[in-house]
């Protein structure tokens, strides 16, 4: 007979709106100091910006529940689990990307967690939004938090399993106890049928300010019914205990805190992102002016953004990678070589390397030409919005800057540089997925550009399978070139570090040995210097 959990008696649903009404008919609430700041317009660009991000997120938790479904030899429901030490990594890789999808969604939750402030009354779009925001990201954790816990439950061995630190993964100890804990205790699945409740309510305003046109409030829209619904089927298979509740301690439970705390405030940071360190990094612009007379065409950048939620679901401290171009003046002027020369004239006709690419790229290349903000572009990057030329103050304008550079001829780079033109403006790929050719994730930008060829060198860098999926993580490529660098025929040398300091509020150039080892820094913990 199945376990039971709970059904909520609706009785009392009604007071969440009086007491709501009530909270925005008094004096004007006090605005959480990171929502205040903002003005209308900033908002709402948040607002659309957050949801775009717990879709990702949403999308990718889908996809991880879809592999780990599929891998019963590493969910086993019994009390004697034989595992290999392979298989518990396996396994352990599966939590570790699930709990880094639910720290990313605390992130969000944490920014609007306070919605309740915005008087319904007074500031009624705000509320609005600020609730739809905050429990898209809860409900979305609620729905897979769930799924993953049915997976694992019931069965002691299985749960201690996934219970156990892991400091490969970043797992801390009681994670799973803690998703556990956030789902299937009274109170949780109470503020599930209850915050749905009101969310009902917020629908006619939620029309009048065209959510329908928006495509990412359309999704949390369409989304939370779906999440709510599966959420309910799930429980009700589970079976069911009868209980009252308070629905004004519903209304003011409903905060949306974080499910896997880490250091004081640091989910509120990750929230806070766009707003807090748009255009405030460590490294500074005068840091950059130092490095760039250092750097080559074909260089391999990697950044990090501690505030930033780029790549969650892939491990590691450093989340991107560029590829450096220099300008198109420092481009002609770098491969001003007789080689190069040499190839292009032989193969294509053409005298260099800067006609070739204006010749079979025209648009690409008057982008090219095309200052950013003043500044030339340098870099080519795949980011949310797809393969762009990038400047180098937006594109390292970051907390942590590593560059490396491949040891391989000239042309060879020439090369490299022509296959990344070729990229140039495919879609970005939240999936991470290597096999695709019609998208790239940051990592796919730089491996395709410099993988070998008969024509040139390549790196050789080594594709991970990631839950299922080929793909490069931004640290393995750091780990690659640490563990490599002394070997005589290494791939790649070192260039140029600079490395956050997140208490002091600055930035230091760092050595070799010190870039060699970032890569094993914890991901969720940039307060670490």
């Amino acid at each position: 007979m199945p376990t039971p959990i709970l059904i909520i008696r609706w009785a009392g649903i009604i007071p969440i709106l009086v007491a709501l009404l009530i909270l925005g008919a008094c004096d004007k609430p006090v605005v959480p100091r990171s929502l205040a700041t903002l003005s209308d317009a900033e908002r709402r660009e948040k607002f659309e910006d957050d949801l775009n991000l717990v879709r990702r997120y949403d999308d990718g938790l889908r996809q991880t529940l879809l592999y780990a479904k599929g891998r019963p030899d590493l969910f086993v429901k019994s009390e004697e689990i034989q595992l290999t030490p392979r298989q518990k990594s396996e396994l352990r890789a599966i939590w570790q990307t699930v709990l880094d999808y639910m720290r990313a969604l605390d992130g969000i939750k944490g920014y609007w967690r306070d919605f309740h402030k915005f008087g319904v009354l007074q500031e009624r779009r705000a509320h609005v939004e600020a609730f739809t925001a905050g429990y898209a990201a809860w409900l979305t954790q609620y729905r897979h938090g769930l799924e993953f816990v049915d997976l694992s439950v019931p069965s002691a061995a299985m749960e201690k399993l996934l219970d156990e630190r892991s400091r490969s993964h970043e797992i801390p100890a009681g994670s799973f106890g803690l998703l556990k804990w956030n789902v299937i205790n009274v109170k949780a699945v109470t503020r599930l049928m209850g915050s749905h409740q009101y969310w009902k309510t917020l629908l006619p305003a939620l029309a009048d300010y065209d959510c329908a046109q928006s495509g990412a409030c359309s999704w949390a829209q369409t989304t939370i019914e779906t999440h709510h619904d599966s959420s309910k089927a799930l429980l009700k298979a589970r079976g069911a205990v009868d209980f009252g509740y308070n629905a004004f301690d519903i209304a003011r439970d409903m905060s949306f805190d974080a499910w896997f705390p880490l250091q004081a405030g640091v989910a509120l940071w990750m929230g806070d992102t766009k707003i807090r360190r748009l255009h405030e990094h460590l490294v500074s612009p005068e840091q950059l002016a130092v490095m760039l007379p250092l750097l080559q065409p074909g260089d391999v950048i990697v950044a990090r953004h501690n505030w930033y939620l780029s790549n969650v679901g892939l491990p590691g401290f450093w989340p991107h990678a560029e590829l450096y171009l220099g300008s198109p003046t420092e481009l002609a002027a770098f491969f001003d070589d007789a080689e190069v020369k040499g190839y292009f004239e032989a193969t294509h006709g053409v005298p260099d390397l800067p006609t070739f690419l204006r010749q079979t790229h025209p648009d690409v290349y008057k982008e090219y030409e095309t200052p950013l903000d003043d500044h030339p572009r340098r870099v080519m990057e795949a980011i949310s919005e797809g393969v762009v030329l990038n400047s180098l103050e937006r594109a390292a304008g970051a907390d942590y800057v590593g560059v490396m550079r491949p040891r391989q001829t000239k042309l060879d780079k020439a090369l490299a540089v022509v296959r990344a033109f070729e990229l140039y403006g495919l879609p970005y790929d939240f999936n991470f997925d290597f096999t695709t050719d019609d998208t790239l994730v940051c990592t796919e930008l730089v491996y395709k550009s410099w993988r070998a060829s008969k024509s040139r060198g390549g790196l050789g860098l080594d594709t991970a399978n990631v839950m299922g999926r080929v793909t490069l993580p931004a640290n393995d490529i750091v780990r690659q070139f640490d563990v490599t660098c002394d070997d005589d025929d290494a791939p790649l040398e070192f260039v140029y570090f600079i490395d956050g300091r997140e208490k002091q509020k600055t930035a230091v150039v760092g050595t070799k040995d010190e870039f060699r080892k970032s890569w094993e820094r914890p991901k969720w913990d940039p307060l670490q210097q």
